[in-house]
């Protein structure tokens, strides 16, 4: 499977996400944790709605060029990051919503499939080495 498309449907997620979490906080908090949100708790659930949005915006691949690096870096660590605190939460805890563990589910296996290119000697980076060189070169 081309990362690029792993990037681009793992963006969407999160801008679809966010903005629900941004215009309906009871929603995903009831599917997730089988609860709403109370006091405090609705402000931080659309502040995680519009983290998700910009991160999701910030992440769309552009047109005709490969991802930079840091996109597939900061799609793995909020992918791996948010398994590890939802699959946390759901052993740790009696509350939680029917979609807590495919959530958990979900988010390992983007960041298992963002994983791989990071590592490999011609990532998403190379492109990336190759413009700034086109870009940086003096004209003689």
């Amino acid at each position: 499977m081309e990362q690029r498309y792993v990037i681009k449907a793992s963006a969407c997620l999160e801008i679809a996400v966010g903005a629900i979490f941004v215009a309906a906080p009871d929603l995903p908090c009831m599917l997730l944790f089988a609860t709403t949100p109370e006091s405090m708790g609705r402000p931080l659930a659309r502040w995680i709605g519009v983290s998700l949005l910009a991160l999701g915006i910030a992440c769309l691949p552009p047109k005709g060029i490969e991802p930079h690096r840091r996109t597939g870096w900061g799609l793995f660590v909020f992918n791996a990051g948010l398994a590890s605190v939802l699959a946390y939460y759901g052993a740790t805890t009696s509350v939680h919503g029917i979609f807590l563990w495919p959530g958990v589910i979900l988010h390992a296996l983007i960041a298992a499939l963002l994983l791989p290119p990071l590592f490999s000697p011609r990532g998403w980076w190379y492109v990336a080495s190759v413009i700034d060189e086109t870009i940086t070169k003096q004209p003689k």
